[in-house]
């Protein structure tokens, strides 16, 4: 597996989520095919690694920020945080659309319930689309 380092990508956290220059600059982004990946530590090029870090971005027709990186770096974002009520946050966890309007602007957004990140959504004109992958959301049998 191939990696190579752009760091670019800290603009994106900084510009569109807020997040302070101290606290992105500690991570490291490299790409692989679509995906970015996120790390700490120091990187050793080699040919024999499957992953490094945890993925931050997707790469499809625009970035979408991953659910487990706003996860990490969720309590330091000040721009686009949604704050969700206990019934919202069922719904977004079942993987469902909320309609109606938040204070964020159109596009991905920070999710969070009381001081917990929830994940990544996306804001549209009409809602609030959940952006939650299938193996976290919650089944309505766990009720």
């Amino acid at each position: 597996m191939q990696f190579s380092e752009n760091n670019s990508y800290r603009e994106y956290f900084v510009e569109r989520f807020g997040v302070p220059a101290e606290i992105i600059e500690k991570y490291h982004f490299y790409e692989h095919g679509r995906n970015i990946w996120a790390y700490t530590g120091k990187f050793i090029k080699t040919n024999n690694v499957e992953c490094v870090g945890v993925r931050a971005l997707r790469v499809k027709k625009n970035i979408k920020p991953t659910t487990a990186f706003l996860r990490v770096i969720g309590n330091h974002c000040t721009k686009n945080v949604v704050e969700l009520t206990n019934e919202q946050r069922t719904v977004f966890m079942r993987g469902q659309k909320i309609e109606g309007t938040f204070s964020a602007e159109p596009g991905y957004v920070v999710v969070k319930h009381g001081e917990d990140i929830l994940g990544c959504g996306l804001l549209t004109r009409t809602g609030l689309e959940s952006q939650i992958p299938g193996k976290y959301r919650e089944e309505e049998s766990w009720v």
